[in-house]
């Protein structure tokens, strides 16, 4: 994915020591994403020292025992501020220099990112004196990753732990060139006027090589898809009008694509916007329902690939 059109890994991506590795946390409630009001710390630890919360909680605030495990956080991230409505949680502030914040992507979803190709700290404003922590996930093996939050202002914080792993380089030898056919699906095919849904398409991958052990077949099938960007155009009927008109085009779609795990691209389209998109005020859509043809493009293996038109009615 994409995090202020710098290319990061996910953790369900297989991703390896020296990377850079977006840490996603979204939040919930009620049935939909909204934000805390506060993330005051996102600390790493091993996950195979401390297998259970009590190794890294306190007992009676549940929070984490600095005064305990300190010395066992691995790296730390925190903002000028721990309120998610300031500015420093901006994805803008993020640089392949700024290793060390909380980023907000859009409501209810943030991030972090671990970056494994250069030498990083972060600060461990979770004590009063605000020490600097170097980044020592250095190995490979498994890890969790706890987010200090306050949902609501005036409440108590709370922790949320996550896990993920990172990976050596991954290498795999093969004797013949890999031979890929992928085969991607839209999964939505009705959507209503004013909804503001997740377009998914999902995307199969079939190795074609015969002499390629299964295990491997496998294992390079899944989570392979790296990055993705999404072109929606509606298709017009009448005579007087083009018949097609680009409503968003790969490169406007391309920050906001999400990867989920099995190569599956998530985009969030907004229909209500599309009563004030230019298109529409210049005469060129007729009426904003109607039918939607949708590509995706996306990396695969060194290839860069575009599907063809899958369609969906908005009606």
């Amino acid at each position: 994915m994409l995090l202020n059109n710098i290319n990061i890994s996910e953790r369900h991506n297989r991703p390896v020591v020296l990377s850079k590795v977006g840490l996603q946390a979204h939040f919930i409630s009620d049935g939909e994403y909204v934000d805390p009001y506060e993330i005051s710390a996102v600390s790493i630890f091993s996950r195979g020292a401390n297998l259970y919360p009590s190794s890294v909680l306190n007992e009676d605030t549940q929070l984490i025992d600095v005064s305990a495990v300190s010395g066992s956080i691995l790296m730390n991230f925190c903002n000028a501020s721990s309120v998610t409505t300031h500015q420093s949680f901006n994805v803008s502030n993020y640089s392949a220099a700024t290793t060390s914040g909380i980023f907000k992507m859009s409501t209810g979803k943030y991030i972090v990112v671990l970056d494994g190709t250069i030498n990083s700290s972060g600060v461990l404003n979770l004590v009063g004196s605000n020490p600097v922590i170097a980044n020592k996930t250095s190995a490979t093996g498994d890890y969790i990753d706890v987010w200090t939050v306050t949902m609501v202002q005036g409440s108590l914080p709370q922790t949320v732990i996550n896990d993920f792993s990172l990976r050596k380089g991954g290498f795999t030898v093969l004797t013949e060139p890999l031979m890929l056919k992928a085969k991607s699906r839209l999964v939505n095919s009705k959507v209503t006027l004013g909804s503001k849904v997740d377009l998914k398409i999902s995307t199969d991958i079939h190795v074609e090589n015969t002499l390629v052990d299964t295990a491997i077949k496998n294992l390079l099938r899944e989570n392979v898809v790296t990055s993705g960007a999404i072109e929606i155009q509606k298709i017009n009927e009448a005579a007087n009008l083009p018949a097609r008109v680009t409503v968003s085009s790969f490169s406007d779609t391309s920050a906001s694509v999400m990867m989920s795990a099995d190569n599956v691209m998530i985009f969030n389209w907004d229909t209500h916007n599309l009563s004030t998109h230019p298109q529409l005020t210049a005469g060129n859509f007729g009426s904003i329902q109607g039918v939607y043809a949708i590509r995706a493009r996306y990396s695969i293996f060194g290839e860069t690939l575009i599907t063809d038109p899958m369609y969906l009615t908005l009606s």
